[in-house]
């Protein structure tokens, strides 16, 4: 590997650009703009106008977001919520602390919900179902809305990694009663942290406001280590290659606290962060809103990059690619690819490391990640969604990113033809 070769990342801040840095610079030498300020208004009026939808509440995480809709929606406990394995603990947990009881449904080979066994795991105490547009890949919304409908459940998008996704010509988020949205650090558009529940249902909406207002703002210090986030990952991101200083440089910061973590242990057993739930502080809405200024262009990136991969690999037998019928539109936060079986995956990421690209299993080769996660505490009954467990074990994603260029999508195709032979 040479070591000054740059780096190629999946997620490790992936949107961040020279003005971003630079932002976040200015933002820690100017404290008293952290919390309060005009920032989230503005950045919930373009979030409107963006997706189309009237209603638009800010929080500090994706997974506070979902808590906020489940609340919103008056769960009690016992109550069911019908959610697809294959996924994170941030799409679970919320379900699990609201005393609800999480029932998973198998997926399809887009890696998104199977109606039909969502259809066979439907009983009397399911109240709600939510649809994950996979890696921005939009669900089968017609299906399960017909599902839902028939036995009056309540629809929630996780829109998280679909910003911009379209489905029959309209962006997902407004199908259903309510959905939610995540800026996370490797997100479609990012502030680091944070998170949007939108609804045009006015009675959620409703709901949803007492939140915000009941809600502070995170700690100042927690607010730090989110802006100190894309200033340390610009310097120590060239320096992976180079004797893993890169990487050694991240993990002190992390046990130094200068960065957050973006799972917590403690979620990982379904229990909450050391932070939240808050409402979105006034600096990652300015990260935000400098975010949303270039999301048209992001997503066209990331479209001509995954129609590169999908054009330079369809001829090569040894791995699988979704098919998307032409009604969706998907936002391609990654592009996911599906091999013969795990030992592959794990052969492909070493010898990608070996070259200085760094491809990901999400989530985690399980059916609920991250790496480390209690699925039984997760409420997860082994061999209850099969074609979860399988595509969890054999699938990886290619980077699409905004800093991921095509001279970098070319080696991505190169290592994988290379390693299973075109």
């Amino acid at each position: 590997m040479k070591l000054f070769k740059k780096p190629i990342f999946v997620s490790i801040s992936p949107n961040a650009q020279a003005g971003d840095v630079f932002l976040a610079i200015k933002l820690v030498l100017q404290p008293w703009r952290w919390r309060s300020g005009g920032a989230p208004r503005e950045f919930a009026k373009k979030l409107k106008s963006y997706l189309g939808i009237k209603n638009v509440f800010l929080f500090e995480s994706g997974r506070t977001s979902l808590y906020a809709i489940l609340m919103a929606i008056g769960l009690k406990a016992g109550d069911e919520v019908l959610v697809q394995a294959f996924t994170c603990t941030a799409a679970v947990n919320p379900i699990l602390w609201v005393e609800a009881r999480p029932v998973y449904v198998d997926i399809d080979s887009d890696f998104n919900m199977s109606p039909a066994d969502l259809e066979k795991k439907v009983t009397p105490r399911s109240k709600a179902v939510i649809i994950q547009h996979t890696f921005g890949y939009p669900g089968k919304i017609d299906e399960i809305t017909r599902i839902a409908k028939k036995n009056k459940l309540l629809i929630i998008e996780d829109a998280a990694h679909a910003l911009g996704a379209k489905y029959k010509s309209k962006k997902v988020g407004a199908f259903g009663d309510a959905a939610i949205f995540s800026f996370g650090r490797y997100k479609i558009m990012s502030s680091v942290f944070g998170g949007a529940a939108v609804t045009n249902n006015p009675d959620i909406a409703r709901n949803l406001e007492r939140s915000v207002d009941g809600w502070d703002f995170p700690s100042t210090f927690w607010i730090f280590e989110q802006l100190f986030h894309p200033i340390l990952l610009s310097v120590t991101k060239p320096f992976y290659n180079f004797f893993s200083l890169g990487k050694v440089a991240v993990v002190i910061a992390k046990k130094l606290k200068l960065i957050s973590l973006s799972v917590y242990s403690e979620e990982k057993s379904g229990g909450k962060p050391p932070f939240g739930p808050s409402k979105m502080p006034n600096a990652l809405a300015l990260l935000g809103l400098k975010q949303i200024g270039k999301l048209t262009r992001f997503n066209e990136h990331r479209t001509s990059v995954a129609n590169f991969y999908k054009e330079s690999l369809f001829r090569n037998s040894k791995i699988s690619i979704v098919e998307f019928p032409r009604s969706s539109e998907p936002a391609f936060l990654n592009f996911p690819i599906s091999v013969q079986d795990g030992d592959l995956v794990r052969q492909l990421i070493k010898e990608g490391k070996r070259r200085g690209i760094y491809l990901e299993v999400w989530p985690a080769k399980r059916v609920i990640g991250p790496s480390g996660t209690d699925l039984k505490k997760l409420g997860y009954i082994s061999g209850s969604c099969p074609k979860a467990e399988d595509l969890s074990a054999r699938s990886l994603v290619l980077p699409t990113s905004p800093n991921t260029t095509m001279r970098d999508a070319r080696r991505v195709v190169n290592l994988i033809n290379d390693f299973f032979g075109k």
